[in-house]
């Protein structure tokens, strides 16, 4: 029997299926549209020239005006769906994705039926099909739908009959940096590109980090950040997209019945990524900015 928890990833699942013709006719051109006006935007100095100055202030309104319905009817619904059936707890970096399913994810693969694998290669392929045939984040969902694409590939390759990354054609590419500069050059370098950036904890907090010692492989120690994109900033919709991993493949050992210790390591770092993720966008937008 599939647990309530997967049940919920597989409404999900169903709820992409159900509007994917309209995603993809309705708003990916929508999407296309305002890549463009971003372009003509970004060769703009309007602090140099008044004319530039016009353009950029009529471009401004035009990205204005064509972006509000991809928030109405994309952005908006889909956060909603995932924090109604629980699969997100709300969190601006979205660790929740991870850590309120991969208990019961891990727990699943160890005692399944015949007809369970029959559902999960249905929903696997209802899910590869939208990604690949959306092939896109709406400008708006890069981080979020990267933070699906990890959970539920942890489900879908352990139920698969090949070698075959049957995720590869969507999601993001890593690339490994030593320091934030780094970051940055590789953010400007790869504007565009479906990429993100691994970065040692040790860079991050100085010092080596050491996870809390217990007993099960369960709860996500991982902090990934994007820049820029999931905010929904009409007067930088940016070219940039960089998923930032502290930590190269860190995962924390937590017993899956103790929910109060899960609970308290899934946030114990909280403030300081905060911390991090203001400084890390301080850096990259000075960077670009000297590019201009």
């Amino acid at each position: 029997m599939i647990p309530q928890k997967i049940q919920a990833l597989f409404e999900f699942i169903d709820f992409l299926d159900k509007n994917k013709t309209e995603y993809i006719q309705k708003y990916i051109p929508l999407c296309n549209e305002l890549k463009e006006l971003d372009k003509q935007r970004n060769a703009l100095k309007p602090h140099e020239n008044y004319k530039d100055k016009q353009s950029y202030e009529n471009i401004q309104k035009q990205i204005k005006e064509k972006f509000e319905p991809i928030t109405d009817n994309i952005y908006t619904p889909i956060k909603s769906k995932l924090q109604e059936l629980g699969i997100w707890s709300g969190d601006d970096v979205y660790t929740s994705i991870w850590n309120n399913n991969i208990s019961e994810i891990s727990d699943f693969k160890r005692n399944f039926s015949e007809e369970d694998v029959k559902q999960i290669f249905q929903y696997k392929q209802k899910y590869l099909s939208f990604r690949a045939e959306a092939n896109s984040d709406f400008l708006c969902l890069s981080f979020l739908l990267s933070s699906l694409d990890e959970i539920l590939k942890e489900l879908f390759d352990f139920f698969k009959d090949t070698n075959e990354n049957e995720f590869d054609s969507f999601e993001s590419k890593t690339i490994e940096v030593e320091s934030f500069a780094e970051i940055a050059k590789n953010i400007k370098e790869n504007r565009g590109e479906n990429v993100k950036y691994s970065i040692p904890t040790e860079t991050v907090f100085e010092k080596k980090h050491t996870p809390p010692k217990a007993k099960t492989a369960d709860i996500k120690n991982e902090f990934n950040i994007y820049n820029m994109r999931d905010k929904i900033e009409v007067g930088t919709i940016s070219n940039n997209s960089g998923q930032i991993t502290i930590g190269k493949d860190n995962k924390t050992e937590v017993n899956s019945n103790d929910e109060i210790a899960k609970k308290s390591f899934r946030w114990q770092k909280r403030d300081t990524i905060i911390t991090i993720i203001i400084g890390i966008i301080g850096l990259v937008i000075a960077y670009l900015s000297m590019g201009k």
